[in-house]
């Protein structure tokens, strides 16, 4: 073979191989099969993310008033009880017998009142007697200042056991009520959610978290709510009234919606962390999901306004940004839109965004088709490439592979 020839061949080569791509770059290049989606109005509904837990309205923590051994136990963790029921009883007797004491006690001082009136009575019946003798000059001076002041030290005796009656039934009434501090009753009409005393145990009277000072806990099942940690960058935008919903943390797949109920007037402050600003969240009742008070749970609070009008939005992924070359610029946002069968770029201004569409208030209007994915396809398109849009069930297919791939596992930590 002559050089000549060899020379043809790898130019024929060379041709065959340069050939379909410049065809393509005059043709516009590739196409490119393409989600598109309508550009319409739509009402933006912004949220605000929290974390807290699950609670009861009405919770009460039970505490013995009194030191005791817990002789009865009534009822059970889980029992439903009404206002009024009988939950627990302590040991009665070394109270009953101080009260037994009490009441004898105040019986003699009763008895020693009534003695010493009649005694009290008839020095004074003696006195008036001896006064009158006193007048008439029968008697000496002595004597009458003698019975006079019989009388009178028997009126400070006689008021002196009255004040120590007064003392001994106020001690009884104190400790009658102590007594009646042995039988713990429920506060109100719910569900006994805690018990952690045992018959045998010793109840301790204390505010703070000891060896038996926590008996049981009580909470109106009734009313149940979320109570989150706004930040204090966002509380500005939550109000009574908005709408929620609340994932808790075992049960990621499922969602209680509630409503905006209170907004704390003080913040919380939290070592190490920002202010935030417990928000409570009345929670809708429900059958099938499982409520445990305490329960970590994030919530997402609506905050669009009654009055939010539709405005001109686009799905969030259909959305690109580019950084800023200058530190003053801010990031451009665009979108492809499908004209003539070509992507078309659009530089645009956006608004307030939700989980699923962001507001353009520049750059694209309503009734463009707009490109939102496949995600692998979109990352790489270019200006005036050729696009096809898929039809509707095969975008949707595409668009759950690509889900389906780009799906880990996340943990969330509240």
């Amino acid at each position: 073979m002559t050089k000549r020839n060899k020379m043809l061949i790898v130019g024929g080569v060379a041709l065959l191989l340069i050939v379909p791509f410049v065809l393509a770059k005059l043709r516009g290049g590739e196409l490119k099969k393409v989600d598109a989606q309508l550009v319409e109005t739509h009402v933006i509904t912004p949220t605000i993310l929290a974390s807290g837990a699950l609670i009861y309205q009405n919770e009460i923590r039970m505490v013995s008033e009194v030191m005791g051994r817990v002789k009865t136990l009534a009822v059970k963790e889980g029992d439903e009880v009404k206002r009024g029921d009988l939950l627990l009883q302590l040991d009665p007797a070394a109270m009953q017998a101080q009260v037994d004491a009490l009441e004898a006690s105040l019986q003699q001082s009763r008895l020693a009142i009534d003695r010493q009136r009649l005694s009290a009575e008839s020095l004074e019946t003696k006195w008036q007697r001896y006064q009158q003798l006193r007048q008439s000059g029968v008697i000496d001076a002595n004597t009458y200042d003698e019975i006079r002041t019989q009388r009178d030290q028997a009126k400070v005796e006689l008021s002196s056991t009255q004040q120590q009656t007064l003392q001994t039934g106020a001690q009884l009434k104190q400790m009658r009520e102590q007594l009646a501090k042995t039988e713990l009753r429920a506060p109100i009409t719910g569900r006994v959610t805690q018990l952690t005393i045992k018959i045998g145990e010793t109840a301790v009277p204390s505010v703070t978290s000891i060896a038996g000072s926590d008996l049981l806990t009580i909470a109106d099942t009734s009313n149940m709510y979320a109570e989150v940690n706004v930040n204090e960058t966002d509380v500005a935008r939550v109000q009574p009234g908005q709408k929620a919903q609340i994932v808790p943390a075992a049960f990621a797949n499922q969602s209680w919606t509630g409503t905006v109920e209170t907004v704390a007037v003080s913040p919380r402050q939290v070592a190490g962390q920002g202010k935030s600003y417990p928000v409570k969240i009345r929670l809708d009742p429900s059958e099938k999901l499982q409520f445990h008070t305490g329960m970590s749970c994030r919530a997402e609070i609506e905050t669009r306004g009654s009055d939010a009008t539709p405005v001109v939005a686009v799905p969030v992924q259909s959305v690109s940004y580019e950084e800023a070359k200058e530190n003053d610029q801010q990031s451009k946002a665009s979108v492809f839109v499908i004209e003539g069968g070509r992507a078309r770029k659009r530089l645009v201004e956006t608004g307030i965004a939700d989980d699923a569409f962001i507001a353009i208030d520049k750059g694209v209007a309503a009734g463009a088709r707009v490109i939102t994915g496949p995600a692998r396809v979109l990352r790489f398109l270019k200006e005036g490439e050729r696009v096809e849009e898929l039809p509707a069930a095969e975008a949707g297919s595409v668009a759950k592979n690509e889900d389906e791939k780009n799906d880990t596992p996340q943990v969330w930590n509240p």
